[in-house]
């Protein structure tokens, strides 16, 4: 074989691998892509559906009943969030999310998971901050940002915003008017159960849920934040506390806007809708 017909074979051969490399990159790439729009770069576990929850009818929670909302804050995550939307899914259980700006700018495809999925996303600030300690203008960049964020991502316009800790502060109250968001969501929590972020387990956070149940209640859960730290089988309260609360009697619902403010609920202007 002469030098140029052993160089013409080198260059086929490195050809050939250089198009088997950009074919690999491509495939991994669109599958990448797949699975980020379809929410599944989980980090944390994920949950099977039983025989019971696909038993389920599509809508099981339109009959009559005491009302809860399950609302989760600080999210979304990779550890939590697609375990939390697996669960949701297989109980036919739709949600509040008021997800944080920061942490849904880096989690696009969850965001959009939240909502095409039927539940409600709602504002939570950009990086959960301290709003008694901002200035008018921070407030309303907390609040502004995150809204045109949520926008952006979803299509939908959020309406609704929780203050970080709970902790409102006049000039977020006067931004919120300003942006027309209905703000200062709280939740009912008038046990001495521990909260899911206190990493007490899975039966003590199902404990508090249940015990927290009332009707119209907005139960504060979380699936970002501090409760990422917790043992990862603490996720096993929520369908147990679903299986629970509708073994109750109770249905779900989600958080709307209301002109009257709730009682159950810390003073919120928002109630709890099919």
């Amino acid at each position: 074989m002469s030098f140029d017909d052993r160089r013409r074979n080198v260059r086929s051969l490195l050809f050939f691998l250089v198009a088997l490399l950009a074919t690999v990159v491509i495939t991994f790439g669109a599958n990448f892509a797949g699975a980020a729009d379809r929410g599944e770069l989980a980090l944390g576990p994920r949950y099977t559906p039983t025989a019971a929850d696909r038993a389920l009818p599509p809508a099981p929670d339109q009959r009559p009943g005491p009302r809860v909302a399950l609302t989760f804050d600080d999210g979304p995550s990779r550890q939590l969030t697609p375990y939390i939307l697996d669960v949701l899914a297989a109980k036919r259980v739709r949600a509040t999310f008021f997800l944080q700006g920061n942490h849904s700018a880096d989690n696009p495809e969850l965001v959009r998971r939240v909502q095409a999925e039927g539940h409600v996303v709602a504002n939570h600030g950009w990086q959960h901050a301290w709003f008694p300690d901002l200035t008018p203008e921070e407030a309303e960049v907390e609040i502004q940002r995150t809204n045109q964020l949520l926008t952006d991502q979803t299509g939908v316009r959020p309406t609704l915003f929780r203050y970080p800790f709970g902790q409102p502060s006049p000039d977020g109250d006067a931004a919120l008017a300003r942006l027309r968001i209905s703000g200062g969501v709280h939740w009912k929590w008038t046990s001495n159960e521990p909260g899911d972020f206190q990493c007490p387990g899975a039966d003590a956070v199902a404990r508090y849920v249940v015990t927290e149940a009332a009707d119209q209640a907005m139960i504060l859960l979380h699936d970002a934040g501090d409760v990422v730290t917790c043992a990862p089988d603490q996720l096993e309260y929520l369908p147990r506390a679903i299986d629970e609360l509708r073994a109750r009697g109770f249905t779900f619902g989600v958080v709307a806007p209301s002109p009257v403010r709730s009682a159950v609920n810390q003073g919120s202007p928002a109630a709890v809708v099919p």
